[in-house]
């Protein structure tokens, strides 16, 4: 039987599915329409690997000339870079096309989800599926697998469950961040500039441990921008690096909420934002 977008009942009008379904069925359908072209899809996904690559080559070059930054190993370093790395392709792969904002605004994009019976928002983050996203996925996963292989973690269940509620609280931490900042979109016309600036600081800073930046570098990229959450935070306790920490043990220990609290915040505003949406076609 052919999946359909809503319950339909004799003697009722049909009932919409609840928002979950409603993304799921959408995102799925994003994803069969990107893949069509096979070729296309390995080519986007080895792409985006190699972007990310030369980063983790350079980092590479640091750690074999000086052995260690910031007191951290080779190791260490390598599981904060494959948590970061894999908590912005969990953002990319769930809420990349919050980018699009500028696009469907400007070109009367947006008109169209508003006619719809599904929220608006999800109909953004739906719209399409940039496969290079998988890139950052997989080759996030990749060396965060070999790093907790590498690196000395006395692991325990606790100690798993805590590192998978980290990779995911990260990459809401950045989609809700970058969703707010997609948000202004409404007021400005455009947020491109804003929003390509805080993904470099999240790419250039997020793979180092935060001491590398000294103390008023590690209170901005914790409490200005919300970097520390993604990846530094969860990565010393996992790492037992805590006693280094500017913050109580039991703050890092919850970073992983900050992810659904962010996403939460940034899309409430999204949505209060959207009232000032003005059609070009108006």
């Amino acid at each position: 039987m052919a999946e359909t977008d809503a319950t339909v009942l004799p003697g009722t009008r049909p009932v919409p599915p609840g928002w979950v379904r409603q993304w799921w069925i959408l995102w799925r359908t994003a994803i069969r329409s990107s893949i069509i072209y096979r070729g296309n899809l390995v080519l986007m996904i080895l792409g985006s690997a190699a972007l990310q690559g030369t980063q983790l080559l350079f980092i590479g070059v640091l750690l074999d000339r000086f052995g260690v930054i910031a007191g951290w190993s080779t190791a260490q370093i390598a599981f904060l870079y494959g948590l970061r790395l894999t908590a912005h392709g969990v953002s990319t792969c769930l809420f990349g096309q919050h980018q699009y904002a500028d696009y469907a605004v400007r070109l009367g994009e947006y008109d169209r989800f508003l006619l719809r019976p599904v929220n608006p928002m999800l109909q953004l983050l739906t719209r399409a599926f940039n496969l290079g996203t998988f890139g950052d996925l997989a080759l996030g996963l990749g060396i965060l697998i070999t790093a907790v292989t590498l690196a000395p973690i006395d692991w325990t269940p606790w100690l798993v469950l805590f590192t998978v509620a980290a990779v995911i609280g990260g990459g809401l931490v950045e989609a809700g961040l970058q969703i707010g900042l997609s948000a202004i979109t409404f007021r400005l016309g455009s947020t491109r500039t804003l929003r390509i600036t805080v993904d470099n600081m999240f790419t250039d800073f997020g793979a180092y441990p935060l001491p590398v930046f000294g103390t008023a570098g590690i209170v901005a990229l914790t409490f200005a921008l919300p970097l520390a959450f993604v990846a530094y935070l969860p990565a010393t306790v996992v790492l037992g690096k805590t006693a280094e920490l500017l913050v109580p043990v039991w703050f890092a220990a919850a970073a992983p909420l900050a992810g659904p609290l962010l996403l939460w915040a940034g899309w409430a505003f999204f949505m209060r934002q959207s009232r000032h949406y003005e059609s070009p076609g108006a």
